[in-house]
């Protein structure tokens, strides 16, 4: 019995025993031990508590407060940037520096605002404020700049190469100027094909032109052949899209497992919400080296897995041998 417990627990091993090296380690992190949180100012347009909302005349002039309480028993070093607002692949409002601005956006919330300090080390168990300047002249615009302040902590010195522990806070920031902006507006820009060897998207580009936030906006796409739109051989959808003021939306329709052969094609786009009713169409042609690139979006057998599979391999075919000498022996 015991040595039957021993031979299952040996194959068994055998069998795991390549996985070890394909499996990925990745870092836990454990609570921050410190948040951040907005003093709301007078002019504060909504009852929020968790981001600021203000409205500001042309020639701005005032100050934002950000409090950030340290809860731990050791000091917390911070790092703060002021972000601009996005919109995200998905369809989503984010905020960054990296990414393309749009030509519209004339004023960045980056650009109209300072920071009284970029660094800032919070004692244990107290609190630090930290303020943003906005002082800036704005000409001819009634809407939104939207962006945010990052607060995020300092990696220590001693930090093990791959794992990052560190925290991050956004505080949105959304500052209308005057008046809310009563146009809304979504343009198509076009799409690209992009070919590559286990994967095939459309790769469009959606222009919000308008100092406002697009909110609940839905997205249809729709594929034909050319001169049949009548068969639709391919769609997708996206719902509860929102986009940043003044800001560009570049979604990728992944054409993978569509099962497109090679010819000419159009996209078909249908975009709705309670102030946008648009649709627009676009052709594009698949060509039959793309077709002949494509396997399902798996990757058969690339030179980077051959080893693997070697090794795996071989470490079978040994331990399998290992086992019928130790059955023999036993």
């Amino acid at each position: 019995m015991k040595k039957n417990r021993c031979s299952k627990w040996l194959v068994s091993l055998i069998l795991c025993f390549p996985f070890l090296f394909i499996l990925p380690i990745k870092g836990v992190a454990s609570n921050s031990g410190f948040y951040v949180t907005p003093v709301i100012p007078e002019n504060q347009l909504e009852n929020t508590v968790d981001y600021f909302n203000i409205g500001v005349p042309a020639a701005m002039n005032q100050t934002l407060e950000v409090v950030i309480v340290n809860e731990s028993t050791e000091p917390k070093s911070v790092r703060l940037t002021l972000l601009d607002g996005m919109t995200t692949k998905d369809g989503t409002i984010s905020y960054d520096k990296e990414h393309t601005y749009d030509d519209s956006q004339r004023y960045r919330l980056s650009k109209i605002a300072k920071l009284e300090q970029n660094e800032a080390t919070v004692e244990p168990n107290s609190s630090a404020t930290v303020k943003i300047q906005l002082k800036y002249d704005i000409s001819d615009f009634y809407g939104t700049i939207l962006g945010a302040v990052n607060v995020s902590e300092k990696e220590p010195d001693n930090t093990q190469v791959g794992v990052n522990n560190s925290f991050a806070y956004n505080i949105p920031i959304k500052i209308r100027v005057a008046e809310e902006g009563k146009e809304n507006r979504l343009n198509y820009k076009g799409l690209t094909l992009n070919s590559e060897k286990t994967k095939q998207t459309l790769d469009l580009t959606f222009q919000n032109p308008e100092p406002t936030i697009l909110r609940k906006l839905n997205l249809s796409f729709t594929v034909y052949k050319k001169d049949k739109p009548a068969e639709s051989l391919w769609s997708s959808e996206m719902k509860e899209v929102e986009l940043a003021p003044n800001s560009l939306f570049s979604p990728e329709l992944s054409l993978t497992d569509s099962k497109l052969k090679a010819g000419k094609y159009v996209l078909k786009i249908v975009a709705k919400s309670d102030v946008i009713d648009s649709s627009w169409e676009s052709d594009f042609t698949l060509s039959t080296s793309e077709k002949q690139g494509m396997n399902g979006g798996v990757e058969i057998l690339s030179e980077s897995n051959q080893w693997w599979l070697i090794i795996s391999v071989a470490i079978l075919v040994l331990g399998g041998a290992g086992y019928v000498f130790y059955k023999k022996k036993s």
